[in-house]
């Protein structure tokens, strides 16, 4: 099974988002949540996922169809990222606080797009409605549901194929 090179470096790529985020998280739980660090982990997506789509061209040439190249670094990417999720789940169970964090911030972005004016009056009571609710959440925290984390996940899973079809041109250019 380890010798299609979409699942070998996808969990590779997995193993070192995970090593990549929990050093973040150790050193300061707050770099964890930072976006530059979250879009800064698709330099080791892309890495992994160029590593797998260059094993596969050497092994079964680049003159095959566009869609059968790239499906080894979608592979990488998907394999990657469900490594990403798995683990951003389990870190928000062991650690609630980070939930309670992402909400705060949400609620300070949320606050100033009303002050700065949202020009529908629907829209901004749509937002105020959330923010009552958001702060309510905060008050009385929960545990991370599964849904969202899915759903971004899948949400993901768009970008992952644009990302790999980048790298199917990048390869195919230089072949």
């Amino acid at each position: 099974m380890l010798s299609n090179s979409g699942i070998r470096y996808g969990f590779l790529g997995g193993v070192a988002v995970v090593f990549y985020f929990f050093l973040l998280y150790a050193v300061n739980p707050d770099y964890f949540l930072r976006p530059m660090f979250q879009w800064g982990s698709l330099a080791i997506y892309g890495l992994f996922m160029w590593q797998a789509a260059k094993v596969d061209v050497a092994e079964h040439g680049v003159s095959r169809d566009f869609r059968e190249i790239l499906r080894t670094p979608f592979v990488a990417f998907l394999l990657i990222n469900l490594c990403y999720w798995t683990f951003y789940y389990a870190l928000h169970l062991f650690d609630p606080s980070l939930l309670q964090t992402e909400m705060v911030a949400e609620v300070m972005g949320l606050k100033a797009q009303l002050e700065s004016g949202m020009g529908d009056p629907q829209q901004a009571n749509a937002v105020r409605e959330k923010i009552v609710d958001m702060e309510k959440m905060i008050q009385f925290p929960s545990t991370q549901p599964l849904g969202p984390i899915v759903t971004r996940m899948f949400i993901g899973a768009l970008g992952g194929f644009a990302l790999s079809s980048g790298v199917v041109v990048i390869i195919r250019s230089r072949a």
